[in-house]
């Protein structure tokens, strides 16, 4: 079970390698893309209560995570930012998923559960750990404008590096 903060600092800092985007939407749209498989936490049980869906398909890691719904998903959040980005925030939280339990990557055609049981308190906090150095050294590159580039004159003094 991969915390709902995980999935979205993982998708954020991999929006932030993959494509050092400077408007928010590319942010917005993945970290929305990321949240949304979750929400057959909330959803479900609602419909179980009033009789309806109550098979394996309703379940966690069913209908919500598969492939069918991760492209609806990316559809539609493609009005809102790029599409790539919903593609990199839904597809970071079903890989993570695949690695702590397993999902229904083909649901609604087969129930099969596909995916590795790893540790899912470590992985957490690898991931955690790792996409927050990811996004903090994007922040800091971004307010001091790293490139790689030839210095042309001297160096700086390093107090002046930190203006």
């Amino acid at each position: 079970m991969v915390a709902d903060g995980v999935h979205i600092l993982l998708s954020l800092a991999l929006v932030l390698l993959l494509f050092r985007a400077e408007r928010p939407e590319p942010y917005l749209v993945a970290a929305l893309a990321a949240a949304f498989p979750d929400i057959d936490i909330v959803i479900f049980p609602l419909l179980a209560d009033i009789g309806y869906g109550e098979s394996l398909l309703w379940s966690h890691r069913a209908l919500t995570h598969s492939l069918l719904v991760g492209v609806v998903v990316v559809g539609l959040l493609s009005y809102f930012g790029p599409w790539r980005a919903a593609a990199v925030g839904f597809g970071s939280h079903i890989v993570m998923d695949l690695l702590s339990g397993g999902v229904r990557l083909l649901a609604p055609v087969d129930d099969t559960l596909y995916g590795a049981s790893f540790d899912w308190l470590l992985l957490n906090t690898l991931t955690a750990a790792v996409a927050v150095t990811v996004i903090l050294g994007g922040l800091l590159a971004m307010k001091h404008d790293f490139e790689y580039r030839v210095p042309v004159s001297a160096p700086r003094p390093g107090l002046e590096w930190f203006r």
